[in-house]
């Protein structure tokens, strides 16, 4: 197995580019901090990119902007390198396209909250809007905002596979993936960065018992509507979705700080964890490049 190779858009305008033809598969990828950690402290993070491994050469084009900041999609939609990477006159041909998303934009979409904020608007109900205890974790969430933050995702995608249908990659199959489900809990990448997802529940007030539960939930519903966008393939053609759910990643225990499990901080992996989603999902990406 070979590890992905992985270059920014820098090392290609340099006075020496890498000669990409040599590669098997070359694709160009964007994305959120789950593309981009490591780069802010190499030392300790992970990242998802480099732990993929192909059967035959691989290299990626990594446009995901360093640092462990926290990236929507509507900036990945207009990112002037990935798009001119992705549709100018003189870019290359991409066998594919890797995208990390969806991951950060539900971390801000959960900040919401305010009595004057209406359920369309947000993801968490306030405590006064709860549904009753025996509806586990889903009490907590506000169906009207889900649809809200669906909407904006599927858009999100529509104008992303635009952007590759108006270049020379037209068509070429589009890869993205679930995440896995992170402890709530105060442990920060460093750098004043972080914690995400603990901030929101706190400012809602959702009790820590429910905090894991709570997680898990945001994570398989975010998961749902990636799958569900995925399989519409008339509204999304050659558009791949790659399921974590069944892989075993080690939950970070609560209250810890610092690396746990298979975290290394509250929402991102050990390079361990990583490798656990990267090498089956390349496999995957494998399969679908040879049509099988």
């Amino acid at each position: 197995m070979k590890p992905l190779t992985v270059y920014t858009p820098d090392q290609l305008g340099s006075s020496e580019p890498p000669d990409l033809s040599f590669a098997a598969y070359r694709f160009l990828a964007e994305g959120d901090s789950w593309f981009t950690l490591s780069t802010l402290n190499p030392g300790r993070n992970g990242n998802l990119l480099f732990q993929m491994k192909f059967e035959q050469f691989a290299c990626a084009v990594n446009c995901a902007e360093p640092g462990d900041t926290l990236t929507h999609m509507a900036e990945m939609n207009s990112d002037p390198m990935f798009e001119r990477l992705l549709r100018g006159r003189n870019t290359y041909i991409w066998d594919g396209m890797l995208l990390s998303c969806g991951g950060n934009d539900l971390i801000d979409a959960l900040r919401a909250s305010g009595d004057g904020v209406p359920r369309a608007q947000r993801l968490l109900l306030p405590a006064a809007e709860w549904g009753p205890v025996a509806d586990g974790p889903s009490r907590y969430l506000s169906p009207e905002g889900w649809q809200t933050f669906n909407t904006y995702l599927q858009a999100n995608f529509a104008h992303l596979l635009g952007l590759r249908d108006a270049g020379p990659s037209a068509g070429c199959p589009v890869f993205i993936h679930a995440y896995a489900c992170p402890t709530p809990r105060n442990s920060g990448a460093g750098f004043g960065l972080g914690p995400w997802l603990l901030p929101s529940l706190l400012s809602h007030g959702i009790p820590s018992e429910d905090w894991i539960s709570l997680a898990t939930l945001l994570i398989r519903e975010l998961g749902q509507l990636l799958a569900a966008t995925a399989a519409d393939g008339v509204r999304f053609p050659n558009l791949h979705f790659f399921d974590t759910s069944a892989i075993a990643i080690e939950p970070a225990a609560l209250g810890a700080q610092g690396v746990s499990g298979d975290w290394v901080n509250e929402i991102h992996l050990t390079r361990r964890g990583y490798e656990k989603l990267a090498v089956p999902w390349a496999a995957q990406i494998e399969r679908t490049m040879r049509g099988g």
